[in-house]
């Protein structure tokens, strides 16, 4: 285990590189970005006290993401072995890293049985137990659009009704289908910014939640960005006005989610 300290705007690591260890945040941020056609876009930033880059170790694959100091940062480097004994010894950062684990394994459960029901092997009528918690009504519950870019293509407010509720981009010539079909499919023009299933809305133990369907640039929740590159993928809503932002800090798929 090292500390380094970087200077603002020096990379901590770049999308592709080789995953070779996991930061510990101990002051400062850092922003979190992709390439997209040659230019940078930024997906959120992350502040002290998280990790950085855990997942590339534990899955073994190369970074998906570029780490740009946002401002003078202190960290702790651990190379593969450290982390892991890190993990063995905090409970804390263990229980963290199985939740994040964990919901990929159901993402892939649920795309499993997705692609079932695609094929048509899965034609029983009957709903079952699952399927009537997810389709749990939703009253009084609206996605709208906040910039004026996206009120260009609804204008009204959509009752979000039975859930859950997918938004996603339509497919372009060349594509074929999403794995869910979108319950608001919305237009977008290369270098996408929308993912064809980018996020959905969910009820889970009675509460409504976004999740972030592993889309290409990440979903933010009231500032909090959820997704592939973060700790989580997903974020639960509040009462009132809650802002969601599919594809990036200044993308202009900007909603607003209203619990009435």
């Amino acid at each position: 285990m090292s500390r380094r300290h970087f200077a603002e705007g020096q990379i901590l690591f770049k999308e592709g590189d080789p995953a070779d260890g996991v930061f510990s945040l101990l002051s400062g941020t850092v922003d979190v970005v992709r390439e997209l056609d040659g230019d940078l876009v930024l997906l959120g930033t992350v502040g002290a006290g998280q990790l950085i880059g855990e997942m590339g170790v534990v899955e073994n694959r190369p970074r998906s993401a570029t780490i740009r100091a946002a401002s003078e940062v202190e960290a702790e480097f651990l190379d593969p072995t450290e982390f892991l004994d890190e993990i063995a010894n905090s409970p804390r950062a263990a229980r963290e890293l199985i939740q994040r684990l964990s919901q990929r394994l159901r993402e892939a459960d649920d795309r499993i049985v997705n692609d079932e029901r695609r094929s048509g092997r899965a034609h029983d009528n009957r709903m079952d137990a699952d399927d009537q918690m997810m389709e749990m009504s939703a009253n009084n519950v609206y996605l709208a659009a906040k910039s004026p870019w996206l009120q260009r293509q609804f204008q009204t407010p959509v009752g979000l009704g039975d859930l859950p509720f997918v938004v996603g981009r339509r497919p372009v010539a060349g594509e074929g289908p999403p794995l869910w079909q979108p319950d608001l499919i919305l237009d977008d023009t290369a270098p996408f910014r929308l993912s064809r299933n980018h996020f959905i809305v969910e009820m889970r133990d009675g509460d409504l939640h976004v999740r972030d369907l592993r889309s290409t640039l990440g979903t933010i929740v009231n500032r909090e960005p959820i997704g592939n590159h973060f700790r989580t993928d997903d974020a639960p809503l509040r009462a009132g006005e809650n802002e969601v932002i599919a594809g990036g800090v200044d993308s202009p798929f900007v909603f607003s989610v209203s619990i009435e």
